[in-house]
């Protein structure tokens, strides 16, 4: 019997030297000096650069030039690269309070302007015979100049790095759910070799039991968290008769931290010790860890058998499985694997229940993946304000619409989530277009008419294929998807 566990939990080292290399990987360094955008902690640090950074630019220059620490008059503006720098680096209003730091630099460290004029302090407390200076009006005004143009170049690239950012995160999360459904149907095709007479369940049962749960039930008090685990009983039924759980409890995540109260449990009650080192070490790598995999010599000591963060396709943790019990027989590589896919297909499908759930309840027909996918780009739209579409094609009752329409089917490509509708008189393709504006929908239809040239001769106006489009957003979204239909004289 294989009682190893999985490659993927063995080499912890390597994963924590990659995390420490890495300054996105969320290291002290990289929270202290850049943390997350809007945060209050940003606006501290760019503060605190902002006027530690011109002042020590200007201690800096005094030491060599101390009658002239600001450089007027040198051929270039050479402190003015310090507010143009935090311009470029945090945006006009962090560059422009630098150069105003400037300009009360020269009220302090100037002998005084015109007599008729305000004079400096510097004038006001020096000895009589030292001359006035007249305010440098063109060093002053060019260089507020020239740090705002750069400051609004810095505020342009800056937004749109955050629309990128978005972007690619969403693009990441797609990424990570094909890379999990793949290892999935890998997984399932391995479970029929397999003799499932020690088995209650095969995967797909268990999946199917899952998405029902994640649909219909309505979190508790102890069940709510950053992510609410709905159906959290029902999964962890699931997932204990599938994966022979004698003892577990699963918390839901508050706070940063799982939650005291256990959201669902199975055998005997026991607390959850949050200073076990098997559920340090699980937190700290995020991935499924127990006593035959851990690295340290205190976890392998734990009085726990595994440990199961709940991470969603964003790597967020959402909850927190805790395993005290198990036959030894069942720690093996493939039920540990098996319960690992259980638990992130748990915590996808309940970061977008709502929406889903909203979605399948209109619309009977609808495939499951179809809203699942519908809802993550509604909560895209509502978080980033990244536009999706959604682009329906609509065939009439004539017999050679039906070839014109499986045709359309079977040229889908493998990352498009479509809903093929055939209720009624007429069939209607619905295709989700992810991070597409108007540009992508004419490239796809133009694709999708020029295939139907060139394989049957015709285009969408001799085949009157009707062509529908929609943004998709965060306002009633089911309600602007039941509208589309309409539109299409599909059956609701």
């Amino acid at each position: 019997m294989n009682t190893r566990a999985p490659d993927q939990f063995a080499p912890r080292s390597r994963f924590k030297r990659r995390q420490a290399q890495s300054i996105g990987a969320g290291s002290w360094w990289a929270r202290l000096v850049a943390p997350p955008r809007g945060t209050a902690r940003r606006r501290a640090v760019t503060t605190l650069e902002s006027v530690l950074a011109t002042l020590l630019a200007i201690g800096l220059c005094w030491l060599f030039r101390p009658l002239n620490p600001l450089l007027i008059h040198v051929g270039f503006v050479w402190i003015w690269s310090v507010p143009i720098v935090l311009a470029l680096r945090y945006g006009s209003i962090a560059g422009t309070f630098s150069g105003l730091i400037l300009l009360g630099a020269w009220y302090v460290l100037y002998p005084g302007a015109d007599p008729s004029s305000l004079g400096s302090i510097a004038h006001a407390l020096g000895e009589p015979h030292m001359e006035p200076q007249p305010f440098p009006v063109g060093f002053f005004f060019g260089g507020f100049a020239f740090t705002l143009l750069c400051g609004q170049f810095g505020d342009v690239w800056i937004t749109r790095l955050g629309q990128a950012r978005m972007a690619n995160d969403y693009l990441a999360e797609r990424l990570s759910i094909l890379t999990r459904n793949q290892f999935l149907l890998r997984l399932s095709h391995e479970r029929l070799e397999q003799d499932l007479l020690g088995r209650p369940a095969t995967l797909r049962d268990s999946l199917a039991r899952m998405r029902a749960v994640t649909l219909t039930q309505e979190p508790g008090n102890a069940q709510r968290g950053v992510v609410d685990l709905r159906g959290a009983q029902q999964f962890l039924d699931t997932a204990a008769q599938a994966c022979q759980l004698e003892g577990a409890r699963l918390y839901a995540w508050r706070d940063g931290h799982p939650h005291h109260e256990a959201a669902a449990w199975i055998g005997t009650t026991f607390e959850l010790d949050a200073d076990d080192p098997l559920v340090r070490e699980a937190l700290d790598v995020r991935t499924l860890v127990h006593i035959e995999s851990a690295t340290q010599q205190k976890a392998a000591q734990s009085r726990y058998i595994a440990c199961v963060p709940l991470i969603d396709a964003l790597k967020q943790p959402v909850g927190l499985l805790v395993i005290e019990r198990m036959p030894f027989l069942a720690l093996t590589r493939d039920n540990l694997q098996f319960l690992l896919v259980l638990c992130n297909y748990y915590a996808d499908g309940v970061q977008h229940a709502d929406v889903t759930r909203d979605l399948l309840q209109a619309f009977a027909d609808c495939p499951y993946d179809f809203a699942l996918d519908y809802a993550r780009l509604v909560h895209l739209y509502r978080d980033t304000r990244v536009r999706s579409s959604l682009v329906a094609l609509v065939f009439d009752e004539r017999t050679a619409s039906t070839t014109w329409y499986d045709h359309v089917l079977r040229t889908r490509r493998a990352l498009d989530v479509q809903w093929a509708r055939n209720t009624g008189p007429l069939r209607a393709i619905l295709t989700l277009m992810p991070l597409s504006g108007e540009g992508s929908i004419d490239g796809y239809l133009l694709r999708i008419e020029d295939n139907l040239r060139a394989q049957y001769g015709v285009d969408f106006e001799s085949a009157r294929i009707a062509v529908h489009a929609m943004v998709i957003a965060d306002a009633e979204p089911v309600n602007e998807l039941r509208r589309l239909l309409e539109r299409c004289d599909a059956r609701v």
